[in-house]
């Protein structure tokens, strides 16, 4: 042994500071042993702390820092210590030298394991003491290593000798050190930079959880899925252990005063279950952003109780069982508002979710309050729950900053909750079957707080999602059953029974039906829809079934691009209407309909075209306020469609008969009317297109007025449109032509059929309003027919001329024979005399053309069958003076007066009291004029 007598207390520090910079700590203990008044545990240590190499292995002092503190070694005598680094040192240098001396304090800077106003070292016993002086050391040499070297695993090497028996280092070791050695040497051993335990230990809960979490999915090579599992158990569940600490407990306090946190626990047992509860705000933010690493978490993981602490502490260590049920019950709430707060509706995400589900289903012991079977047709199973709770539920229950509340009936895990959330997601997975698909917090919006009319929006657009989804054949018979699941959450078998809720449950039963009948009839499933909803036990009514049947024809004849009942829309609605049909044979509606469907049929087969070039759509009649006038423009934009009388009169016909809602007495009336206005534009067509003799036809045909004819359509209303159309054709004229003028018999026929149009103007005017335009017309034609008359004998006369010019010719040649003198004087005579009886017969008074006395006679009969009584009390006066004047003035100054003449002159002179003569009325007093 060296001779360690006449060391001052001066050298003998120096000489340990000498011995820890040599890193050779074995003689320490000895020359302890020596001078245990100069060189304390105490003292000791902290010159270990300030000059032995950090990269020293502890191995090689470990054993030494143990003996120094605890002494349970006996020292070895044979061990030298070395006393020449401090020999030749004069005690006065020695002093000098110990005065520059800066030990490291024991305790670490940033260290607080014992509380602020802990007692005096002098009361507490030496094992306690002992144990506080060596934490301490420990904790700061472990964070100079990790400062100056950054070899973390030393500091592991230097903390396994005493972790069991220090409760402190233990947890020290498990939350702080035991996720640096995981984040950067063994989970992501390939990043940039490492974590340090500063860093890490200046980390409040919160902050340190977002950090340990966040390197989830930072290694391409990995499964990202498993990742978060992993930093589940490994990193954030280690961290969490320490969370009691005194200054772990100081940092988490500060950033709870400094923060709002986004959901706080109404009852925070720990400071454990805080940082559990930050976890669960954390996945289900995540869950936003990577969903199928939340899931294959939930899955995977069973929460706080499932942790990886290395095998240096148990995981459940100063947990209650009650304090474990509460954080299993906080976990699952988090993974039921995950599953609410989903945004995506695919097929991969429902399952996910029904995965999550059933897991904490089983985790919290309600595994058997959530059915996700489905029976032998493929259809979830009763949905059982006590809605009460649930139903009472609010619009905010559904935020995202009230799914971790625990008075949140919706996520807080209870028999209720998980079985209302099951059928929520087999809802959601039937919606996107049928290709509706929408997302689980959707639907229980729906369910929860939709009204009547939103729940059966909603359903309308399902039901639209699967018509308009045609790349696949559906089987209908199904898809009906998955809808009224979808209604009530029980199948047909379950209909007797009371239903609990349903995505749809405040729409009738009826109504939900009738929606699916009208589906039917766009998918064309006629017939399945025909044996469903007409049979003897039907779900509906039949007044339900006809009205659904004839809303799905009108919405197919609405959408229809063209009338041909043969193509496409049109097509579907005749179709229906022939499936239909039969089973409602006293339907007035289907008849309608078909009377529509056939008028609109008809039209199909002419050009029509609309107002700024719109092509005609069979809607257009069903939304115009005058069909009838359609008509017209096919009359337009078709020529010599006007021929086709009969085919337009049958569609205007149909028209009425599929558009009208009268009584059948105004039925009647509004057909002939419709008739007549057919009539009357095939009329203006014909003239338009320069075709009189069609024209003409028409009125005789159609309008000729029979012997007992009344001016009028029926109940009084007068008839003003067929005087016009003959009145019209009456004032027609042919148009000049660059061709030979027509022969002059022609221009007598016309004028007379003009004159007899106009007689007929006057027959069907159903007031005397429009009679002095007649006459007028009626006169106009009259002159003009007696000078085309007069052209007539004149051409008679010049042929008469010509023949007799020609025979006196042929008698005048020699060797012919012609008459003689007496036999041409009596010829000359017998001509004379002839054709004084022609212009006799003509201007004879009671032979006016086309007898217009006769038919302005029948028209005055008319008019004073239509007049009141108290002016028909002077008709018989007034008729027998009308004779007297008229028998009167055609024996006047010994000379006759044709009737003609005097229509003339009452057109010219005196229509007033003319038309009265006409109509019988009282002539006026001739002795004035």
């Amino acid at each position: 042994m060296a001779d360690l007598r006449g060391l001052s207390k001066a050298h003998v520090i120096l000489l340990a500071t000498h011995i820890c910079a040599a890193g050779n700590l074995a003689s320490l203990p000895l020359l302890q042993a020596r001078f245990p008044t100069t060189l304390p545990a105490e003292r000791l240590l902290r010159i270990i702390l300030t000059f032995l190499p950090e990269s020293t292995a502890p191995q090689h002092y470990t054993p030494v820092v143990e003996q120094i503190v605890y002494g349970t070694q006996s020292v070895d005598a044979g061990v030298q210590v070395d006393v020449s680094p401090v020999k030749g040192l004069s005690e006065a240098a020695a002093r000098k030298r110990v005065r520059k001396l800066r030990l490291r304090p024991l305790r670490y800077d940033d260290d607080d394991d014992d509380d602020d106003d802990e007692e005096d070292e002098g009361n507490r016993d030496n094992k306690d003491n002992d144990d506080k002086l060596l934490t301490w050391f420990l904790i700061h040499r472990a964070n100079r290593i990790d400062s100056e070297t950054g070899l973390q695993p030393l500091i592991l090497d230097l903390l396994l000798p005493f972790y069991q028996r220090l409760s402190t280092i233990r947890t020290w070791l498990v939350s702080s050190l035991l996720p640096l050695l995981r984040l950067n040497y063994e989970y992501y051993p390939g990043r940039e930079a490492s974590l340090s335990l500063d860093v890490l230990e200046l980390m409040d809960g919160h902050t340190a959880i977002n950090v340990l979490l966040s390197m989830t999915g930072g290694d391409a090579h990995k499964n990202n899925t498993m990742d978060l599992v992993q930093n589940l158990r490994g990193l954030v569940g280690s961290w969490i252990y320490g969370s009691n600490r005194t200054k772990r407990r100081k940092l988490n306090e500060a950033a709870e005063r400094n923060s709002i946190a986004l959901v706080m626990t109404d009852e925070v047992g720990s400071q454990r279950a805080s940082g559990w509860q930050y976890v669960n705000e954390w996945l289900l933010a995540r869950s936003l952003v990577d969903r199928e690493s939340v899931v294959s978490a939930f899955t995977n993981w069973q929460g706080p109780e499932d942790v990886d602490l290395g095998g240096y502490a148990e995981a459940n260590e100063s947990l209650s069982e009650g304090d474990r049920v509460r954080l299993r019950q906080r976990y699952a709430q988090s993974a039921l508002a995950s599953i609410y707060a989903n945004p995506e509706s695919s097929q991969s995400a429902l399952a996910g979710s029904v995965q999550v589900l059933a897991k904490i289903a089983g985790l919290v012991g309600l595994q058997d309050s959530v059915s996700l079977s489905l029976d032998d047709q493929g259809l979830p199973l009763r949905i059982k729950f006590e809605a009460g709770p649930i139903s009472a539920t609010s619009r905010a229950s559904l935020l995202q900053n009230a799914l971790l509340v625990s008075s949140n009936p919706l996520t807080w895990p209870s028999a209720p909750a998980v079985a209302f959330l099951g059928g929520v997601l087999q809802s959601a997975q039937i919606l996107d079957e049928l290709g509706h698909p929408i997302p689980c917090r959707t639907a229980a919006g729906v369910c929860l707080h939709g009204h009547e009319d939103l729940q059966l929006l909603e359903l309308k657009n399902v039901i639209s999602s699967i018509t308009q989804n045609t790349r696949s054949r559906r089987d209908w018979t199904k898809v009906r059953q998955q809808l009224l699941w979808l209604r009530d959450w029980q199948t047909l078998a379950d209909q007797d029974r009371p239903a609990y809720h349903g995505l749809f449950w405040r729409v009738p039963r009826q109504t939900v039906e009738a929606e699916i009948l009208k589906a039917m009839l766009a998918a064309k499933e006629y017939q399945l829809a025909a044996d469903i909803y007409t049979k003897a036990h039907a779900p509906i009514n039949l007044e339900q079934v006809e009205t659904a049947v004839e809303d799905s024809i009108f919405e197919a004849y609405d959408n229809a691009s063209n009338g041909n009942r043969t193509r496409g829309g049109m097509k579907r609605a005749y179709e229906i209407l022939q499936t239909f049909e039969p089973h409602f044979p006293e339907s007035a509606n289907f008849k309608q309909i078909r009377t529509l469907i056939a008028a609109t049929h008809a039209l199909s087969f002419y050009s029509l075209t609309l107002q700024h070039g719109v092509p005609f759509q069979p809607v257009s009649i069903r939304v115009h306020a005058d069909p009838i006038s359609l008509i017209e423009k096919v009359l337009d934009q078709n020529p010599k469609s006007y021929t086709k009388l009969d085919d337009l009169l049958s569609i205007g016909r149909n028209l009425v008969a599929g558009l009208g809602t009268q009584r059948a007495d105004t039925a009647d009336q509004a057909t002939v009317t419709a008739e007549r206005r057919i009539i009357a534009l095939a009329i203006s067509a014909a003239l338009a297109a320069h075709d009189f003799g069609t024209a003409y036809s028409y009125i005789l045909t159609r309008m000729t007025p029979p012997s007992s004819f009344s001016p009028t359509v029926g109940d009084g209303v007068s008839d003003d449109i067929s005087w016009r159309a003959v009145y019209q054709a009456g004032r027609y004229r042919s148009p000049p032509t660059t061709g030979p003028p027509p022969s002059l018999d022609g221009q007598i026929t016309q004028l007379s059929q003009r004159m007899e149009l106009l007689s007929l103007a006057l027959v069907l005017s159903p007031s005397p309003d429009p009679l002095p335009e007649i006459l007028g017309a009626w006169r106009r034609c009259d002159e003009e027919l007696a000078v085309l008359r007069a052209r007539e004998a004149d051409e008679a006369e010049l042929w008469d001329r010509k023949g007799d010019i020609s025979s006196s010719s042929s008698s005048s040649v020699p060797g012919g024979f012609g008459p003689t003198d007496t036999e041409q004087d009596a010829f000359d005579t017998a001509r004379q005399r002839a054709r004084r009886a022609r212009l006799r017969a003509y201007e004879g008074g009671g032979e006016a053309p086309m007898g217009l006395f006769d038919v302005a006679r029948g028209a005055a009969r008319a008019f004073r069958s239509n007049i009141s009584p108290s002016t028909t009390s002077a008709v018989p006066a007034t008729t027998t003076a009308t004779a007297a004047t008229a028998d009167a003035t055609s024996t006047a100054d010994g000379e006759r007066v044709r009737k003609r003449d005097m229509v003339s002159n009452m057109v010219t002179g005196g229509l007033a009291s003319g038309i009265g003569w006409v109509l019988g009325a009282q002539p006026v007093d001739r002795s004035q004029l």
